[in-house]
């Protein structure tokens, strides 16, 4: 596929996603809220995990991700599209978040609650940190993307700009994933709930990266990068996803354990609408499907080291992820599962337009880093 054919098929697929979601807005505008925000986080989350793990690399001086750079740049820089994309979510707000306006039926000790938390959760101060927090990964995104293109002379300001930025960066994450999916249950509350969205964004940005790296050896436009990645780099990735595929298993233990232990009343209805009917079958793929299965597989150093089965565990993880958002969000709105058509109408709108925008953007810089004088090394890397 040639980069025009990306944007092409990416646009078309995002136009049409665009209009049925549009549809369904005017149509069923609750259900259409709520797969957007699904399909949005999905995506903002793989982003966000593609710009820590360059900000990473560059911190500590990594020299086999650079092989990765251009690939990892290009889901990063999906940021800004995705920034516009937040704004029907905005819009939405009163049919996604309860603390705008209190169902009626509420006691008087949750209302109490609720008031307690306006001063945080009102419309405007949301609206004011989302933009906080995007305008802070974007700078960060851009300002790392054209200071590693000068080549050497700028490597102190990118690593400086990358350590830094990444306690930042974690930091502000953590309270968009409060502002945006927790407080969709303004009543219950996770101190670790970040963490949880921070690993699983960021092991299924390393699983992109992944597939893309191994779908770009088909491009000639990128088959030069693509050929740069050899099965070591293949290693280093997946044993990188491996850890925190371990690390997002660990999250969500934790936080399921020590809540089942103190079985506090304002704790434990978020799991049990969660552990209900289907949606227990749901969390049971979960555990299957987005650990025990990738777990057992990326123990295979052979497999890790062979980027064409690497990039299929990747894909499958990439869609393990989105089940992962899916059972966080849609429990809220539905009490069972119910797939809807515009739960594939909201990511193919997302998705596609992410995909075309940002392909289209114009290329101030080569597919390979060859502005990096590592690159040599990088290439050499042997690994483990």
């Amino acid at each position: 596929m040639t980069r025009r054919g990306l944007i092409t098929g990416a646009g078309a697929i995002g136009g049409l996603g665009a209009v049925a979601t549009a549809i369904g807005f005017v149509t069923e505008p609750t259900q259409a809220a709520f797969s957007y925000l699904t399909a949005w986080a999905f995506a903002l989350s793989i982003a966000i995990g593609a710009l820590i793990f360059l900000m990473i690399g560059h911190a500590i001086e990594a020299r086999w991700t650079i092989v990765f750079q251009r690939f990892t740049e290009a889901v990063s820089g999906s940021l800004p599209v995705l920034a516009a994309l937040f704004v029907p979510i905005a819009l939405a707000a009163d049919r996604l978040y309860p603390w705008l306006s209190p169902p009626a039926g509420l006691d008087a000790e949750s209302l109490a609650r609720l008031a307690h938390k306006a001063p945080y959760l009102n419309l405007p101060f949301w609206a004011i940190r989302a933009a906080g927090y995007f305008a802070l990964w974007i700078a960060i995104d851009q300002l790392l993307a054209r200071w590693s293109a000068r080549g050497g002379g700028a490597r102190p300001r990118v690593r400086g700009l990358a350590a830094a930025g990444l306690p930042a960066v974690g930091l502000t994450l953590t309270f968009a994933a409060f502002d945006w999916l927790m407080s969709l249950t303004p009543l219950w509350y996770s101190t670790i709930f970040g963490l949880l969205y921070f690993s699983g964004g960021f092991v299924a940005a390393l699983a992109l990266v992944a597939v893309i790296a191994r779908v770009a050896r088909r491009v000639p436009a990128v088959a030069a990068v693509a050929a740069s990645v050899r099965p070591p780099h293949s290693g280093a990735l997946g044993r990188l996803m491996f850890a925190f595929l371990v690390f997002w298993a660990y999250m969500e233990f934790s936080q399921g354990i020590i809540i089942w232990i103190a079985n506090k009343p304002d704790e434990v209805p978020w799991y049990v609408a969660r552990g209900a009917g289907r949606w227990g079958d749901v969390f049971a793929v979960l555990v299957i499907g987005h650990f025990a299965l990738p777990f057992f597989a990326l123990l295979s150093r052979p497999l890790k080291r062979r980027p064409t089965l690497l990039a299929f565990a990747g894909g499958w993880l990439v869609v393990m992820h989105y089940v992962d958002i899916a059972w966080l969000v849609m429990p809220v709105v539905h009490a069972t599962l119910a797939p809807h058509w515009l739960d594939l109408a909201a990511p193919c709108a997302v998705l596609g337009l992410a995909t075309a925008v940002t392909a289209a953007r114009p290329r101030a810089r080569t597919a390979v880093a060859t502005d990096d004088p590592r690159l040599a090394a990088a290439v050499d890397y042997e690994g483990t």
